[in-house]
Protein backbone atom coordinates (compact mmCIF):
# COMPACT_ATOMS: atom_id res chain seq x y z
CA UNK A 1 0.00 0.00 0.00
CA UNK A 2 1.46 3.37 -1.05
CA UNK A 3 1.37 5.98 1.70
CA UNK A 4 0.84 9.59 0.62
CA UNK A 5 2.90 12.11 2.56
CA UNK A 6 1.50 15.07 4.43
CA UNK A 7 2.82 17.55 1.83
CA UNK A 8 1.32 15.52 -0.99
CA UNK A 9 -2.07 15.51 0.71
CA UNK A 10 -2.00 19.30 1.04
CA UNK A 11 -0.99 19.65 -2.62
CA UNK A 12 -3.72 17.26 -3.74
CA UNK A 13 -6.28 19.09 -1.59
CA UNK A 14 -5.34 22.41 -3.21
CA UNK A 15 -5.50 20.92 -6.70
CA UNK A 16 -8.92 19.39 -6.09
CA UNK A 17 -10.18 22.69 -4.67
CA UNK A 18 -9.01 24.59 -7.75
CA UNK A 19 -10.79 22.00 -9.91
CA UNK A 20 -13.96 22.59 -7.84
CA UNK A 21 -14.01 18.96 -6.73
CA UNK A 22 -14.74 19.99 -3.20
CA UNK A 23 -15.53 16.58 -1.62
CA UNK A 24 -12.11 15.32 -2.71
CA UNK A 25 -10.48 18.52 -1.45
CA UNK A 26 -12.12 17.89 1.94
CA UNK A 27 -10.86 14.33 1.90
CA UNK A 28 -7.22 15.18 1.19
CA UNK A 29 -7.21 18.17 3.56
CA UNK A 30 -8.57 15.90 6.30
CA UNK A 31 -5.80 13.39 5.61
CA UNK A 32 -3.23 16.16 5.98
CA UNK A 33 -4.79 17.38 9.23
CA UNK A 34 -4.69 13.85 10.61
CA UNK A 35 -0.91 14.17 10.40
CA UNK A 36 -0.71 17.80 11.51
CA UNK A 37 -3.96 18.96 13.17
CA UNK A 38 -2.89 22.62 13.42
CA UNK A 39 -1.59 23.18 9.89
CA UNK A 40 -3.17 26.46 8.69
CA UNK A 41 -2.88 25.64 4.97
CA UNK A 42 -4.80 22.39 5.27
CA UNK A 43 -7.31 24.10 7.59
CA UNK A 44 -7.87 26.88 5.06
CA UNK A 45 -8.42 24.46 2.19
CA UNK A 46 -10.74 22.38 4.36
CA UNK A 47 -12.70 25.45 5.42
CA UNK A 48 -13.03 26.86 1.90
CA UNK A 49 -14.10 23.47 0.51
CA UNK A 50 -16.70 22.98 3.23
CA UNK A 51 -17.93 26.52 2.60
CA UNK A 52 -18.44 25.74 -1.08
CA UNK A 53 -20.35 22.61 -0.06
CA UNK A 54 -22.63 24.67 2.17
CA UNK A 55 -21.44 23.12 5.43
CA UNK A 56 -21.28 26.43 7.25
CA UNK A 57 -20.61 25.35 10.84
CA UNK A 58 -17.74 23.05 9.90
CA UNK A 59 -16.34 25.62 7.48
CA UNK A 60 -16.40 28.29 10.16
CA UNK A 61 -14.45 26.13 12.61
CA UNK A 62 -11.77 25.35 10.03
CA UNK A 63 -11.46 28.93 8.76
CA UNK A 64 -11.22 30.35 12.27
CA UNK A 65 -8.53 27.80 13.14
CA UNK A 66 -6.57 28.70 10.02
CA UNK A 67 -6.87 32.44 10.66
CA UNK A 68 -5.19 32.06 14.05
CA UNK A 69 -2.01 30.80 12.43
CA UNK A 70 -1.85 32.35 8.96
CA UNK A 71 -3.60 35.14 6.95
CA UNK A 72 -6.62 33.74 5.16
CA UNK A 73 -6.40 35.97 2.12
CA UNK A 74 -9.37 37.85 0.72
CA UNK A 75 -11.33 34.80 -0.44
CA UNK A 76 -10.98 33.19 2.96
CA UNK A 77 -11.98 36.36 4.80
CA UNK A 78 -15.06 36.79 2.61
CA UNK A 79 -16.04 33.17 3.22
CA UNK A 80 -15.48 33.58 6.95
CA UNK A 81 -17.63 36.72 6.99
CA UNK A 82 -20.46 34.96 5.14
CA UNK A 83 -20.26 32.09 7.63
CA UNK A 84 -20.61 34.55 10.50
CA UNK A 85 -23.71 35.97 8.88
CA UNK A 86 -25.18 32.51 8.37
CA UNK A 87 -24.95 31.73 12.10
CA UNK A 88 -26.52 35.06 13.09
CA UNK A 89 -23.43 37.16 13.84
CA UNK A 90 -24.55 39.90 11.49
CA UNK A 91 -22.51 42.79 12.87
CA UNK A 92 -19.31 40.78 12.75
CA UNK A 93 -20.17 39.62 9.24
CA UNK A 94 -20.93 43.16 8.03
CA UNK A 95 -17.76 44.63 9.53
CA UNK A 96 -15.53 41.97 7.98
CA UNK A 97 -17.26 42.22 4.60
CA UNK A 98 -16.93 45.99 4.61
CA UNK A 99 -13.26 45.73 5.52
CA UNK A 100 -12.76 43.45 2.52
CA UNK A 101 -14.92 45.53 0.22
CA UNK A 102 -13.19 48.82 1.02
CA UNK A 103 -9.65 47.42 0.81
CA UNK A 104 -9.26 48.43 -2.81
CA UNK A 105 -7.63 45.05 -3.47
CA UNK A 106 -10.58 42.87 -4.54
CA UNK A 107 -11.36 41.84 -8.09
CA UNK A 108 -14.82 41.84 -9.68
CA UNK A 109 -15.84 38.36 -8.55
CA UNK A 110 -14.67 38.98 -5.00
CA UNK A 111 -16.70 42.19 -4.87
CA UNK A 112 -19.74 40.26 -6.07
CA UNK A 113 -19.23 37.74 -3.26
CA UNK A 114 -19.05 40.62 -0.80
CA UNK A 115 -22.35 41.88 -2.23
CA UNK A 116 -23.89 38.42 -1.82
CA UNK A 117 -22.77 38.31 1.80
CA UNK A 118 -24.17 41.75 2.54
CA UNK A 119 -27.51 40.93 0.95
CA UNK A 120 -27.68 37.74 3.03
CA UNK A 121 -27.52 39.78 6.26
CA UNK A 122 -30.23 42.17 5.02
CA UNK A 123 -27.95 45.01 3.94
CA UNK A 124 -29.22 45.59 0.38
CA UNK A 125 -27.93 49.18 0.15
CA UNK A 126 -24.40 48.07 1.01
CA UNK A 127 -24.79 45.12 -1.35
CA UNK A 128 -25.79 47.50 -4.13
CA UNK A 129 -22.71 49.63 -3.49
CA UNK A 130 -20.42 46.58 -3.52
CA UNK A 131 -21.98 45.50 -6.80
CA UNK A 132 -21.51 49.00 -8.20
CA UNK A 133 -17.84 48.81 -7.29
CA UNK A 134 -17.65 45.49 -9.16
CA UNK A 135 -19.06 47.38 -12.14
CA UNK A 136 -16.31 49.97 -11.86
CA UNK A 137 -13.78 47.14 -12.08
CA UNK A 138 -15.56 45.55 -15.06
CA UNK A 139 -18.03 47.95 -16.69
CA UNK A 140 -18.83 45.54 -19.52
CA UNK A 141 -19.89 42.66 -17.27
CA UNK A 142 -23.48 41.63 -17.96
CA UNK A 143 -23.48 39.63 -14.74
CA UNK A 144 -22.69 42.73 -12.69
CA UNK A 145 -25.47 44.77 -14.27
CA UNK A 146 -27.99 41.99 -13.79
CA UNK A 147 -27.03 41.64 -10.14
CA UNK A 148 -27.34 45.40 -9.73
CA UNK A 149 -30.88 45.19 -11.09
CA UNK A 150 -31.72 42.68 -8.36
CA UNK A 151 -30.24 44.82 -5.61
CA UNK A 152 -31.90 47.96 -6.97
CA UNK A 153 -35.24 46.21 -6.58
CA UNK A 154 -34.41 45.25 -2.98
CA UNK A 155 -33.46 48.87 -2.30
CA UNK A 156 -36.82 49.99 -3.74
CA UNK A 157 -35.25 52.07 -6.46
CA UNK A 158 -37.64 53.22 -9.20
CA UNK A 159 -38.71 50.34 -11.42
CA UNK A 160 -37.23 52.20 -14.37
CA UNK A 161 -33.76 51.78 -12.85
CA UNK A 162 -34.21 48.03 -12.41
CA UNK A 163 -35.55 47.69 -15.96
CA UNK A 164 -32.68 49.70 -17.44
CA UNK A 165 -30.09 47.58 -15.65
CA UNK A 166 -31.65 44.32 -16.84
CA UNK A 167 -31.87 45.58 -20.40
CA UNK A 168 -28.24 46.67 -20.31
CA UNK A 169 -27.26 43.19 -19.14
CA UNK A 170 -29.21 41.74 -22.07
CA UNK A 171 -27.52 44.14 -24.49
CA UNK A 172 -24.17 42.85 -23.25
CA UNK A 173 -25.24 39.17 -23.43
CA UNK A 174 -28.19 38.92 -25.83
CA UNK A 175 -28.35 35.12 -25.72
CA UNK A 176 -28.49 34.80 -21.94
CA UNK A 177 -31.93 33.32 -21.30
CA UNK A 178 -31.77 33.93 -17.55
CA UNK A 179 -31.52 37.67 -18.01
CA UNK A 180 -34.42 37.59 -20.44
CA UNK A 181 -36.52 35.58 -17.98
CA UNK A 182 -35.79 38.24 -15.36
CA UNK A 183 -36.95 40.96 -17.72
CA UNK A 184 -40.06 38.99 -18.63
CA UNK A 185 -40.96 38.56 -14.94
CA UNK A 186 -40.57 42.30 -14.39
CA UNK A 187 -42.63 43.23 -17.45
CA UNK A 188 -45.42 40.83 -16.45
CA UNK A 189 -45.60 42.49 -13.03
CA UNK A 190 -45.93 45.82 -14.83
CA UNK A 191 -48.76 44.47 -17.03
CA UNK A 192 -46.64 44.91 -20.17
CA UNK A 193 -47.29 41.47 -21.59
CA UNK A 194 -46.69 42.36 -25.23
CA UNK A 195 -43.20 43.60 -24.43
CA UNK A 196 -42.58 40.49 -22.32
CA UNK A 197 -43.51 38.24 -25.25
CA UNK A 198 -41.29 40.24 -27.60
CA UNK A 199 -38.35 39.83 -25.22
CA UNK A 200 -38.51 36.04 -25.12
CA UNK A 201 -40.60 34.56 -27.92
CA UNK A 202 -37.62 33.87 -30.21
CA UNK A 203 -35.97 31.88 -27.38
CA UNK A 204 -38.92 29.52 -26.84
CA UNK A 205 -38.63 26.57 -27.20
CA UNK A 206 -34.93 26.60 -28.20
CA UNK A 207 -33.69 27.71 -24.76
CA UNK A 208 -36.32 26.09 -22.54
CA UNK A 209 -33.90 23.42 -21.32
CA UNK A 210 -31.79 26.18 -19.74
CA UNK A 211 -34.66 27.32 -17.49
CA UNK A 212 -34.96 25.42 -14.22
CA UNK A 213 -37.19 27.77 -12.22
CA UNK A 214 -40.68 26.26 -12.10
CA UNK A 215 -42.28 29.58 -11.13
CA UNK A 216 -40.65 31.28 -14.12
CA UNK A 217 -41.82 28.52 -16.44
CA UNK A 218 -45.35 28.84 -15.10
CA UNK A 219 -45.32 32.59 -15.77
CA UNK A 220 -44.00 32.01 -19.29
CA UNK A 221 -46.64 29.35 -20.00
CA UNK A 222 -49.42 31.62 -18.73
CA UNK A 223 -48.01 34.55 -20.73
CA UNK A 224 -48.19 32.66 -24.02
CA UNK A 225 -51.51 31.02 -23.13
CA UNK A 226 -53.13 34.41 -22.52
CA UNK A 227 -51.70 35.62 -25.84
CA UNK A 228 -53.21 32.67 -27.67
CA UNK A 229 -49.84 31.07 -28.47
CA UNK A 230 -50.88 27.62 -27.30
CA UNK A 231 -47.88 25.83 -28.78
CA UNK A 232 -45.32 27.81 -26.79
CA UNK A 233 -47.56 27.68 -23.72
CA UNK A 234 -47.68 23.88 -23.96
CA UNK A 235 -43.91 23.63 -24.42
CA UNK A 236 -43.21 25.79 -21.36
CA UNK A 237 -45.71 23.78 -19.31
CA UNK A 238 -44.10 20.55 -20.48
CA UNK A 239 -40.66 21.77 -19.43
CA UNK A 240 -42.08 22.66 -16.01
CA UNK A 241 -43.62 19.20 -15.64
CA UNK A 242 -40.24 17.64 -16.39
CA UNK A 243 -38.85 19.40 -13.31
CA UNK A 244 -41.53 18.08 -10.99
CA UNK A 245 -40.18 15.49 -8.52
CA UNK A 246 -41.09 11.90 -9.27
CA UNK A 247 -43.73 10.73 -6.81
CA UNK A 248 -43.36 7.09 -5.87
CA UNK A 249 -46.68 5.54 -4.81
CA UNK A 250 -46.75 4.23 -1.27
CA UNK A 251 -46.58 0.44 -1.09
Amino acid sequence: MVMISYDENVLLAQQEFELQRYPLAVQFASYALACNPEDPHACRILGMSLFELGQVDEALDALEAASLEYPLGWDGQIALAICYGAIGKRSLSRDLLMRCGTSGELDRDQMLRVATGLEAIDEPTLAMEACRQAGVLDPDSARVHYRMSYYSSLCRYPVSVTEALIKHAINLEPDNIHYRVGLVSLLIRLDRDEEAIEAIESFIPSHLDEISCKCCLKRIANLFFDAGDLDRARQAAQRRSELEPLVVPAS
